[in-house]
């Protein structure tokens, strides 16, 4: 037993003793462990924080919404015992005001549960003649957000009042429409919410706890029970995401887990690998004193073992800073312990597994092999070789690079898969198109998109088509569009504008557009057909409809559109309301809908058949305005000013949509940028430690070399050309194989949706990545030479560390 004792602490002795004789190997292998740990602390926090935050959020949000409510199906739903809190509401038309929108509002009362927005200073309107709104909102119009100042509104119908403020509401610093709270009394008798249906927003008991089908379905029950349409509830997608794991989540960040550890074993595997083959004449001796195999490989593990405890807490330290500066809002001192303590787990596997191998190969090294100072295996390959080979020093370096195979494919495994990985998030960067991310849709060949509000459609009894009645987006209006300098071009998006019955469903009014199809379009449009057919003749007839995106439809109603069905279009031909029943001949599959991203309601018919049902001549619903670069500020006042003019119009602008998506587009770029790096950066690890091994092991080698008369700059050229064969070896696995990969992902990408990717080659990542990985060689050599030439010849003959 005692000298059992003294066995083990002789070999945690001899670790120790290890460790402070192999200062450069620790440093790589801890640098690994550090950064291995820090980013998957940060990924794992920022995971964890995402869902924290989400669930933050969403504690003061509302899990369900009934709308279009009349006052009995209000007090049906307050009185459901199934519902543990909820809030009534009633919401105006918007009007305008002088550069900014309001919206009037009722709720019944302000709560954290639920929160419509929060009170600064003062209370909710109680009277008639009061309101509660934004400070902001106050000094837009040049009024003191103060309890009591008056406020005159200007309403969309004509209608002026003046108000008290009861209320000063947090926020709006930046809105351009602001919500108006009113009182109940107002609600019930006031011009802009008399006549507004009620809505709810609740929560549920024991929601949180429910699978998102289960959970769905009561809301609708809840409403069904209430005499609600299936239509005017909206259950919170948000929330109902929440009550499952997205797969999709899971598969992005377990995927770049697995790539983080993978890297990680690769490099530390690489570093003791190399280090058990710089001393094998070591672990030779020490089989010859009596240490046993086990006791051989229990050594080498202890080291790792070591090092892992020296350099995880730091990585997860600096992990979860990083983390919790990435999102503050969703940290949580509970989650970053759990994290914390399952990353040390994962990394310290790892590490163990990374080592194992290297262990292994040590308690196999037999005292004879360690003299010879070769592995077997490579001695035996050795005799049957050529051995008629050129002596050069770039000839010399060749052979020493294929001298030990396994020790070559280990360190090009390790150089080539931080490279790939680094090519392909390069490639992903490169061929990434900003420009294209913000063009999507509408804004393909545009700068500006001119369209009917949504407040003008759903205001106008008749819909859409009475407003391309009254106020058409025809050739008139193009050409005054065309007219203003710096305009290029204008495209017509067409769309009729109808309201349609299904009584088979009992649905009824519901507001919808067809899309016009031209003569082409109509002759060509069974290419998509998923059920039914699309004969021309039947189409023509204008007795005959076609239907997209029947799966949104099932989503949205919970039910679909089938061929046969009939319907009733109610529409505005010019002069008054007609109607025109027609039947379903055919269900076009999703593949139109991605190919066709204008689309904007269900049904489809032949252009000409629409036409010859109404008197005008315009089915117009948008303008897309194209402009020359450098005048498109100047014509984006112009057009601002003629959509001012026109109440029922509204603009979106490319300008404000770039500004919109600027913040997403950074956010995604950080994160694969930094993972590129972090990728590049093991990379380079790994190279480093591998020249630097090689010199190092290789002092003996060398100085005999010298000492036969080969001068110190033919070493140093063998060993460039040694370190440039693996480095043009690596360049050239990583170019081919990581472009692929990348030119790949690219169009898979391209073709699933996100035509903003447009394979372009990486040249500054790609020439960046070549140049550090050249450098590196001729960096380290000359720092290793001139370290050689301060020491003895003699010193260097005898193998004294350095």
């Amino acid at each position: 037993m005692s000298s059992n004792k003294i066995t083990k602490k002789m070999i945690s002795q001899m670790s120790r003793q290890s460790l402070k004789s192999s200062r450069m190997r620790n440093i790589f292998v801890m640098i690994t462990i550090v950064l291995a740990s820090a980013l998957l602390m940060a990924i794992l926090m920022y995971t964890a924080g995402q869902q924290e935050y989400t669930k933050r959020q969403l504690s003061h949000m509302q899990q369900v919404g009934y709308f279009n409510l009349s006052e009995g199906q209000a007090e049906a739903l307050e009185a459901d015992e199934r519902i543990a809190y909820q809030i009534q509401v009633k919401t105006g038309t918007p009007s305008e005001m002088d550069g900014f929108e309001i919206i009037p509002f009722y709720v019944d009362e302000m709560s954290d549960k639920i929160q419509i927005g929060e009170l600064e200073s003062g209370t909710l309107p109680e009277g008639e003649d009061e309101i509660a709104v934004q400070g902001a909102m106050l000094e837009k119009v040049g009024i003191a957000p103060e309890i009591g100042s008056q406020v005159t509104l200007d309403f969309y119908d004509g209608n002026t009042e003046t108000f008290t403020v009861a209320g000063i509401l947090k926020g709006g610093e930046a809105a351009k429409r602001f919500s108006v709270f009113f009182s109940r009394s107002y609600a019930e008798n006031g011009s802009q919410l008399k006549d507004s249906p009620y809505e709810v927003y609740a929560k549920l008991y024991g929601a949180a706890t429910m699978h998102p089908e289960e959970c769905k379905e009561a809301m609708y029950l809840i409403g069904s029970d209430a005499g609600i349409e299936r239509k005017y509830i909206n259950p919170s997608k948000p929330f109902l995401d929440s009550l499952s794991i997205n797969m999709q989540d899971v598969l992005i960040f377990g995927l770049v887990g697995v790539v983080i550890l993978l890297a990680c074993i690769l490099v530390i595997y690489g570093v003791f690998y190399l280090s058990v083959i710089g001393k094998i004449h070591q672990f030779g001796q020490l089989c010859t004193i009596g240490m046993t195999k086990k006791q051989m490989k229990k050594l080498v593990s202890k080291e790792g073992r070591r090092l892992f405890l020296y350099a995880s807490p730091i990585g997860i330290l600096i992990g979860g800073v990083a983390g919790y500066f990435i999102i503050p809002s969703g940290f949580d001192l509970w989650n970053t312990l759990l994290i914390a303590a399952c990353v040390f787990i994962i990394i310290c596997l790892i590490t163990m597994i990374s080592v194992h191998k290297p262990a292994k190969l040590a308690a196999l090294v037999s005292p004879m092999e360690a003299l010879r100072y070769v592995p077997q295996d490579d001695m035996e390959k050795t005799a049957n070789k050529k051995m008629c080979r050129s002596l050069t020093p770039f000839g010399l370096g060749v052979m020493n690079f294929s001298k030990n195979k396994k020790k070559s494919v280990i360190t090009m495994l390790s150089l080539a898969f931080g490279g790939i990985l680094f090519m392909v998030a390069a490639t992903y960067i490169s061929s990434f198109d900003k420009a294209n991310y913000s063009r999507q849709s509408h804004f393909t060949h545009a700068e500006f998109d001119i369209f009917y509000s949504q407040f003008a459609i759903e205001l106008n009894e008749n819909g859409m088509s009475e407003l391309q009645s009254k106020v058409p987006l025809d050739s008139q209006m193009i050409q005054e569009i065309i007219a203003i300098d710096g305009v290029e071009g204008v495209e017509q998006l067409k769309n009729f504008g109808i309201i349609y019955d299904f009584p088979k469903l009992d649905e009824f009014n519901n507001k919808d557009t067809v899309y016009p199809l031209n003569d082409e379009e109509t002759k060509t449009i069974g290419n998509y057909i998923e059920e039914g057919s699309a004969d021309y003749d039947k189409l023509m007839s204008g007795d005959y409809v076609l239907v997209t995106g029947n799966s949104n439809v099932m989503e949205i109603y919970g039910w679909q559109f089938h061929v046969g069905d009939v319907l009733t279009f109610h529409y505005y031909d010019g002069t008054q309301m007609a109607e025109k029943e027609v039947t379903i001949l055919g269900i076009l599959n999703d593949q139109y809908t991605l190919d066709n991203d204008h689309l904007e309601g269900w049904f489809l018919m032949p252009e000409q058949v629409i036409l010859n049902l109404v008197s005008y001549d315009s089915l117009n619903s948008n303008l897309l305005v194209s402009t020359d670069p450098e005048k498109e500020a100047a014509v984006g006042e112009v057009l601002s000013q003629m959509v001012d003019e026109r109440m029922e119009l509204d603009m979106q602008t490319l300008a404000d949509r770039k500004i919109a998506d600027a913040h997403t587009v950074n956010t995604l770029f950080g994160a694969i940028s930094g993972l590129a790096i972090f990728i590049m950066t093991f990379s380079v690890l790994s190279m480093m430690n591998t020249l630097i091994t090689n010199i190092v092991t290789r002092k003996q080698e060398l100085a005999m070399l010298e000492s036969i008369g080969m001068a110190k700059a033919q070493i140093r050229k063998m060993l460039l050309g040694e370190s440039l064969f693996l480095v043009l070896m690596t360049v050239g696995t990583t170019m081919t194989i990581g472009t692929m990969c990348g030119y790949v992902l690219s169009k898979m990408l391209y073709n699933r949706g996100a035509f903003y990717m447009a394979f372009k080659f990486p040249t500054v990542f790609a020439l960046v990545y070549a140049a550090v990985l050249i450098a590196i060689p001729l960096i380290i050599i000359l720092v290793s030479m001139k370290s050689f030439s301060k020491e003895a010849l003699v010193e260097r003959l005898r193998g004294v560390e350095c």
